[in-house]
């Protein structure tokens, strides 16, 4: 008998409570559909069988015609010079080579025997490593073997490497470390050099002259109290510098070829007398003053300017700079001076968690300024210096973990950037972070609808308050918002919140 005719129907999913003789007709209905289902599920058993029987002869029948159509693969019959340039392209391209069995290119020989013929007779995968010298002394005479194997399979190619020890201490042999002492012979082939460690660990490296680095390019060094400047920074063919030190020792000092760099990196820092080494803000834009061929520049300040010391103000021309970063203790006073910069489209003033050089595209230039040290007039001549900003990204976060006052942008301020007065004329992209958005809603308005009459319209506007709305000014931008212009305001929400544990022991 079928339920679907059940004279209970109308009760099921229901609280209703059957009488005794309506369990017992209950029961009497469920004896032939119960037995259905007990033959329904010995169905489904025997149907699982034998799918489970199928799926394993599928298996049986599949793993030799896999093993047939690998012989027909045709990576078996790729040229070797086309399996040269695939492994190629999986060594990493954001650091060297690492010593690891499950990355490109030792997994590489890992494969097979025609695979690792290839790839211990093609120099050029071995010409990058990193070697990590901070390791049991059990290991390092492995290392060792394994280092000087690597650089035995790069045969005559220039080299990419970069050593680090960030923690030498209690290491008796770290003045003479095995390690190092194998890169001295191939010192004429390095291309590239990143060491990081004490000095005594990277001592006979900095002291290697002109004659022993003739093709190195690139070095970046990283350590503490240099007691005199690298020799190695005298290498002919250098143009691309990073350096991170403590040193009494003026950077402007340093025995570069400051015209041939078109990458630098410093952040250097007094080592003991606040007064002596470290870069202030007007020595950073002398060491750009000698930089003309610069490309990518990125200066850490780390002292003030000494007080009384008189203002440089001509120009600095910089035809090829692409990306120019000033962080730490920026001094918005020293921003006076003309600046020709045709190519530049990044810039970056002050330390900002959010900024990223490789976020802008297309034309004009993005600038991320952290405004903790700036007034509205030195401001207002910063962005004057800099008419290309198309992006803009003003935040107020902290300098060096102390938390200033940030300007507060106000109405006033917000008027600069229409007519009469113009700032950044091709403007497109606007960022404002609280609490350095102090304007009014009726001043955002304003903005908003006279950029949208310039020859450059706006195309976003995103700013967030640390006040309650005043105005709701969305209805009044409805046709910009309509013809593409983006416009996001956050407002903070309620600090109170309705917490019904409260006062709960």
């Amino acid at each position: 008998m079928s339920l679907d005719d059940s004279p209970f129907f109308d009760r099921l999913n229901t609280n209703y409570i059957p009488s005794d003789p309506e369990i017992l007709e209950i029961r009497a209905l469920l004896v032939d559909p119960t037995g259905e289902l007990a033959r329904v599920g010995a169905q489904i058993e025997a149907m699982e069988i034998a799918l489970s029987q199928l799926k394993e002869r599928r298996e049986l029948l599949k793993r030799p015609i896999d093993a047939h159509r690998a012989l027909i693969s045709p990576m078996r019959r790729a040229p070797e010079d086309v399996l040269r340039e695939i492994f190629l392209f999986c060594l990493p391209s954001e650091h060297n080579a690492l010593i690891d069995p499950a990355e490109a290119p030792l997994i590489l020989g890992h494969i097979c025997r025609h695979w690792r013929t290839i790839v211990y007779s093609t120099p050029i995968l071995w010409s990058s490593i990193h070697i990590p010298c901070d390791i049991p002394r059990s290991v390092s005479p492995k290392l060792e073997r394994v280092v000087e194997t690597w650089l035995e399979r790069s045969g005559s190619c220039s080299l990419s490497i970069s050593v680090g020890n960030p923690d030498g201490s209690g290491d008796p042999n770290l003045k003479n470390h095995p390690l190092i002492r194998r890169l001295l012979p191939i010192s004429r082939r390095l291309y590239s050099l990143e060491i990081f460690g004490t000095l005594d660990f990277i001592r006979p490296l900095v002291q290697l002259g002109s004659q022993d680095v003739p093709l190195l390019k690139h070095i970046a060094i990283r350590t503490n109290r240099p007691d005199q400047p690298f020799d190695v920074l005298h290498a002919p063919a250098l143009e691309d510098v990073s350096l991170n030190l403590a040193s009494s020792t003026d950077p402007l000092s340093y025995p570069l070829r400051w015209s041939l760099l078109t990458g630098l990196n410093l952040e250097c820092y007094p080592s003991w007398n606040p007064e002596e080494g470290g870069l202030d803000s007007l020595g950073a834009l002398n060491v750009l003053r000698r930089c003309p061929n610069i490309v990518r520049c990125e200066l850490r300040i780390t002292r003030r300017v000494p007080f009384g010391t008189s203002v440089d103000i001509s120009p600095i021309i910089l035809p090829q700079i692409h990306s120019l970063v000033i962080t730490g203790l920026c001094h918005s006073q020293e921003w006076s001076s003309h600046w020709v910069v045709p190519k530049l489209r990044y810039l970056q003033v002050g330390d900002s968690a959010f900024a990223d050089a490789t976020s802008h595209t297309g034309d004009g230039m993005t600038a991320h300024i952290n405004l903790n040290e700036f007034t509205s007039s030195s401001l207002q001549q910063l962005l004057r210096s800099f008419p290309m900003i198309s992006h803009l990204r003003l935040s107020p976060e902290m300098v060096c973990g102390y938390p200033d006052s940030p300007l507060s942008l106000d109405d006033a301020f917000l008027a600069f950037f229409y007519p009469p007065h113009d700032l950044c004329p091709i403007l497109t992209d606007v960022a404002i972070t609280a609490p350095s958005a102090g304007f009014s809603d009726a001043a955002a308005l304003a903005f908003i609808k006279a950029r949208m009459t310039m020859a450059v319209p706006l195309q976003h506007f995103c700013v967030q308050f640390d006040r309650p709305l005043e105005v709701d000014i969305i209805p009044d931008l409805q046709p910009f918002i309509s013809g593409g212009l983006r416009v996001e305001l956050e407002y903070p929400t309620p600090a109170w919140e309705f917490d019904a544990r409260a006062g709960l022991y």
